[in-house]
This record gives structure tokens, sequence and C-alpha cells, in this order.
């Protein structure tokens, strides 16, 4: 399974978050961080849905139990961030974050957390498991 598209949204996702980082220490960036904070909501609703959708339905057929069980316990602890996105987007309007600026840039500091540690979690566990699998050309598992 070739994962390197993955890495590739990793990777943009995280130059992202870095941006959204640096823009939430300013106290005048309450203006500047829609277009970032639409930019990352774009690049992770299409990460999560390629995961969601094809990665970890095609690792749970994995042969390696190891693998599935490592994917399927990622998936249970990291598998409520889409909703936690999807709600922390709609809880901060523009007017809002205006605001309430320094709750805002607290609840961002958690929500990036949250996302790199997601994106660190699977760089550094998942994603070698399962490339090590397809380097060594296991089957898909029929039963799995």
């Amino acid at each position: 399974m070739d994962i390197g598209h993955l890495r590739s949204q990793h990777q943009e996702l995280s130059q992202t978050v870095s941006e959204l980082s640096s823009a939430i220490t300013s106290d005048r960036a309450a203006q500047n961080v829609a277009p970032l904070r639409w930019k990352m909501a774009r690049q992770l609703i299409g990460h999560l849905a390629l995961e969601d959708k094809i990665f970890y339905p095609t690792v749970q057929r994995l042969a390696d139990k190891h693998i599935r069980d490592t994917a399927r316990r990622l998936e249970e602890e990291m598998g409520p961030l889409a909703d936690a996105f999807s709600a922390y987007m709609a809880r901060w309007t523009d007017e809002r974050i205006a605001r309430e600026w320094l709750s805002f840039c607290a609840e961002t500091r958690e929500i990036l957390k949250a996302l790199t540690r997601r994106i660190d979690t699977e760089e550094r566990l998942l994603y070698p498991l399962v490339e090590r699998a397809s380097r060594a050309n296991r089957p898909i598992s029929d039963t799995a």
C-alpha cells in the first residue's frame, strides 16, 4: 500500500498548523486567522475522508493482526477529531473570534495539539507498519 499521498497531506496540514499557531500568537491576528482556518478545514476534511473511507478500511483487511489492532486502537483514540474540529469551526465565527480572542487562541491551541498528535502517531506508529507489510507483500485477509 502506497501511503505517500497521505504523508504529503500530513506535511501540508503540518504547515498550515504551523501558520495558524504563529497567527494566534499575535494580538492583532484576529482578522487574519479566517483564511488559515478554512484552509486547514479543507485539508483536514479531504485527508480524513481518504483515511476513513479508504486507508483504515484497507488496513483492517491486512493479514497482520498487530497492524489491524494498532489501526483499530488509533482510530478509536483519534476518531473524535473530525467531530471536534467541526464543532470548533461552527463555534468560532469571525465575530466571536474578534470578541473572544484569548479564548479562541486557547481552544485553537488545543485543537492544533490534537491534530499534531494524530499526525505524529500515524507517521511514527501506523504508517511504518503498513509500509513494512506492503514491502513484505503480505496479503489482504478475506476474514478481517
